[in-house]
């Protein structure tokens, strides 16, 4: 049981790095919303461009504007 957390303690990281890469080469996803039905016109998930920025991106332009905005 000990060897499988170590593992997932050292892979975590690792993952964490691919995910960071992931949303800064292409911060733009697929809206599922609109995946999901597309017959509907305007989506206010996307507002009808089927592209919603990723969880991960949001995340590092949160911080971005609160350390811009702490910094002043």
């Amino acid at each position: 049981m000990a060897t499988v957390i170590t593992l997932l303690v050292l892979c975590l990281p690792i993952a964490t790095l691919c995910y960071i890469g992931f949303c800064a080469s292409s911060p733009w996803g697929t809206c599922q919303r609109c995946a999901r039905r597309p017959k509907r016109r305007t989506c206010h998930a996307c507002e009808g461009t089927g592209m919603r920025p990723r969880i991960g991106w949001r995340l590092y332009v949160y911080f971005r504007r609160l350390n811009r905005d702490g910094s002043r």
